[in-house]
């Protein structure tokens, strides 16, 4: 009955388990609940500031502007959003992937790089990127503590010390669904922005109070900021969507692997059972 009790010790362990992962998945579906509903509030207001912009580019005196045209000098600035612990199915995995293809594709000495995420900040550094600063996440993400990342990318950009400023973070879009992808916060891109359906056929006439640089200049510097925040809340609702998909299916797998368990332990049980009783009959033919 060895076998049997190294078993039940199992059972004990998987059952243990089993707990600790229900209760992930659990806390996971709250935050990520919270999260995306901070998203979902967020996007209405980042939207309606790339129609803005749209509507306003398409002004002649607009079309010009140093801040929808890109640098021709500097390098890229890149904002890597990543978690700061695992346990989260492929989600930094599939970020690090798109990290490694878009330094590919421009080289690393042309890339400069702000992290969120502990895992985005120690993968930069084993590849040898420059990291200009890191933001820890925290455990509630608020727009003041975004904005000295949206204000290293606006300087940099005025100052043409980069060309573009880009984000590679996981696009949310339901808890099934989420991807890894790029969005250029500078400057505009306002092709993209019209093909993906935000821009508007109509031309309307504006008055603009004081300037038009300042409101141009005032407009485009806050849809960065809430560019920014846009992307890291997606993130962050990715990540615990991730998170609770990946404990959901380690609690099913444990599952599984508990009624094998439990049921080779049954087996077992009864074969022992059923030679107890061969041998007690046996023991009382004999003494017939």
């Amino acid at each position: 009955m060895a076998k049997g009790l190294e078993i039940k010790r199992r059972i004990r362990s998987i059952s243990s388990m089993l707990k600790v992962t229900k209760a992930m998945e659990l806390i996971a579906s709250i935050k990520m609940r919270k999260a995306q509903e901070a998203a979902l509030r967020s996007k209405a207001y980042a939207f309606e500031s790339w129609r803005s912009i749209i509507r306003l580019s398409k002004l002649p005196e607009n079309r010009e502007s140093p801040l929808l045209q890109e640098n021709k000098e500097g390098k890229i600035l890149v904002l890597v959003i990543t978690s700061d612990r695992g346990l989260a199915g492929s989600y930094n995995a599939d970020i690090l992937r798109k990290v490694i293809s878009f330094v590919e594709e421009n080289g690393i000495e042309n890339i400069d790089f702000i992290t969120m995420g502990d895992k985005g900040m120690k993968f930069i550094q084993k590849i040898g990127g420059n990291i200009v600063a890191n933001f820890a996440l925290g455990k509630q993400i608020r727009f003041t503590m975004i904005s000295p990342a949206a204000l290293i990318g606006w300087e940099g950009f005025l100052q043409k010390k980069y060309k573009k400023f880009i984000s590679i973070h996981t696009h949310f879009e339901s808890a099934v669904k989420t991807q890894a992808s790029y969005l250029q916060i500078l400057p505009i891109d306002i092709k993209k922005l019209e093909e993906e359906g935000l821009g508007e056929d109509k031309t309307v006439e504006y008055l603009f109070e004081p300037k038009r640089e300042e409101v141009m200049y005032e407009i485009i510097r806050q849809t960065v900021r809430a560019l920014t925040y846009q992307v890291i809340l997606e993130s962050e609702a990715a990540e615990q969507a991730a998170r609770m998909i990946a404990m959901r299916n380690a609690s099913d797998a444990a599952g599984d692997l508990k009624e094998d368990f439990e049921f080779t332990y049954n087996q077992i049980r009864q074969q022992s059972i059923t030679q107890e009783l061969a041998e007690i009959s046996a023991g009382a033919m004999a003494l017939e």
